[in-house]
């Protein structure tokens, strides 16, 4: 879906256009059109890279999803690749976004997500902050609508450390609690991995945008205006926050793993020290009626009717005291 709209300049309400209306002169000289594409089809792509005569390295990020998290300069344009994520219960689901900036016209293309959605984008909150800004700006309206774009997406991720934080919350609390109190469930190791691996997507698509918006800032896109560099300024500040949070949430899940390792180590411990101390008392037990139980002419007390008696008394005699030994050094 591809949806077109025109800014005059000085005007905040935008007019629909269509891509027969793009390609005349009157409309990209005398405001900013900004190209709006959802998961569009290849052919409809071709027809909006042939009216804004995109670079062929552009045109193959732009067809091709899967791009790492940049900002790319060409002669005309400038291409700026992020990713939108979302935190679901079954791991970090991201969408790619490729914008493509020039001096009066604006491409903004959301790919088709290749697993699974992470739902809505909140473009309509893009568009009401852009216009927003727009009347308070009026000479920066495409770094205006950059600025929007990346805020919404980084507002996104500041919602996903919240998440990761409260996942991460839960399994601490899961990890410490005492094991043998009623109703306890320990994580599972897999848990932590899946976590873990959700962290890793995020991070590769969050870290990476600390340098695109630096170079924002150092003033090396050209159709950027000193009215949007403010907005951008605290943007990075908003970029190196989420850097700093997945860094920090990195180490409490590694930590996090340690604790789990060593809790499965400690408990594997215990089950050997209780099948040791069995081992033990059962080896007293079966020494003595195994001695005494030999079947041969002389064997003592063959005649003794209260041998049994006397054999099982000599048995708890020796079992007992060590059951109460290993019992106070809590092997049991």
């Amino acid at each position: 879906m591809i949806e077109i709209l025109w800014y005059a300049h000085g005007s905040t309400e935008p007019e629909h256009r269509t891509l027969d209306d793009l390609a005349t002169d009157s409309i990209a000289g005398s405001g900013m059109v900004w190209i709006e594409c959802e998961a569009p089809t290849s052919d409809e792509l071709a027809t909006v890279f042939d009216v804004l005569h995109i670079n062929d390295f552009a045109r193959e990020d732009l067809t091709k999803a899967g791009q790492r998290t940049k900002l790319a300069h060409y002669d005309t344009h400038s291409h700026v690749a992020v990713y939108d994520c979302a935190l679901h219960h079954d791991g970090l689901r991201t969408r790619e976004i490729d914008i493509v900036l020039g001096t009066s016209w604006f491409l903004s293309v959301r790919q088709a997500p290749d697993d699974a959605d992470p739902g809505a984008f909140p473009i309509d909150h893009v568009r009401r902050v852009f216009e927003l800004q727009l009347a308070r700006h009026d000479d920066a309206p495409v770094g205006l609508l950059l600025w929007a774009f990346l805020d919404a997406i980084v507002d996104r991720y500041f919602v996903v450390t919240e998440q990761v934080d409260d996942q991460l919350d839960d399994a601490e609390e899961a990890v410490l609690a005492d094991e043998r109190s009623e109703g306890t469930t320990k994580p599972r190791p897999m848990q932590l991995f899946s976590l873990g691996k959700s962290l890793v997507q995020f991070r590769r698509a969050a870290i990476p945008l600390r340098d695109v918006v630096a170079e924002i800032v150092r003033r090396e896109v050209p159709y950027i205006d000193d009215g949007a560099l403010v907005h951008f300024q605290d943007l990075a500040d908003h970029v190196l926050r989420v850097g700093d949070f997945v860094e920090s949430q990195r180490d409490v899940l590694t930590s996090l793993r340690d604790a789990e390792l060593s809790l499965a180590s400690n408990r594997m411990s215990l089950v050997q020290q209780k099948i040791a101390a069995w081992g033990a008392i059962f080896l007293v037990a079966t020494l003595v009626t195994g001695v005494l139980g030999m079947n041969f002419r002389d064997a003592p007390g063959v005649s003794w009717g209260s041998g049994f008696l006397a054999v099982g008394g000599v048995t708890l005699f020796l079992c007992v005291p060590m059951y109460l030994y290993f019992k106070r050094k809590s092997w049991f």
